[in-house]
């Protein structure tokens, strides 16, 4: 007979996965973007969330450099993940896709704001500014509502039972 998982999780398809990234992502600033070098290894480096996170439609964008790795490594449709992570909030997210190089003006000036120029100087009319459009299409999410005290409260239903507490929600996303 199977045994259950100690570390069950909600299963969240379509539009109910995608209304429970749209309440994370607001919380998260940046995030880690995951890519493969040529040779397999993984690359990991911080990128700024582009755009209002409460309107996730399944995509999300970030700006780059095109003469950039992250370029190559995500060119024409390349697996790459993007992870997110809020101790203020106890939310966590991971998301798997696809990404895509575009080079939209259009878009860019819909999603630019004044922090872009901390790495792009020249602004929009920098020629090298460019749009990584990463499309997810699964993940999974952690999340604690009450934070800190939902944890402390986890614990100490753990020290008076016996019994493993849970110190919030988690679970696996499927666009």
């Amino acid at each position: 007979m199977p045994t259950k998982s100690v570390d069950e999780k909600t299963q969240l398809s379509s539009e109910a996965a995608i209304a429970k990234i749209r309440t994370l992502l607001p919380q998260f600033k940046s995030a880690m973007l995951v890519t493969h070098t040529s040779t397999g290894e993984l690359h990991v480096r911080p990128m700024g969330l582009q755009g209002d996170g409460s309107t996730f439609g399944g995509v999300l964008w970030f700006f780059v450099d095109d003469r950039s790795r992250k370029v190559s490594e995500s060119a024409g449709g390349a697996p790459v993940s993007v992870i997110c992570q809020s101790d203020e909030h106890s939310a966590y997210l991971h998301l798997t896709g696809t990404a895509t190089m575009v080079h939209d003006r259009v878009k860019m000036r819909e999603l630019y704001s004044p922090i872009v120029k901390t790495w792009f100087p020249r602004g929009l009319e920098d020629p090298h500014l460019t749009l990584i459009r990463f499309e997810a299409i699964g993940g999974e999410y952690w999340a604690s509502p009450g934070g800190a005290l939902q944890v402390a409260a986890a614990f100490a239903f753990s020290l008076l039972t016996g019994h493993p507490g849970k110190g919030g929600e988690a679970g696996s996303l499927h666009l």
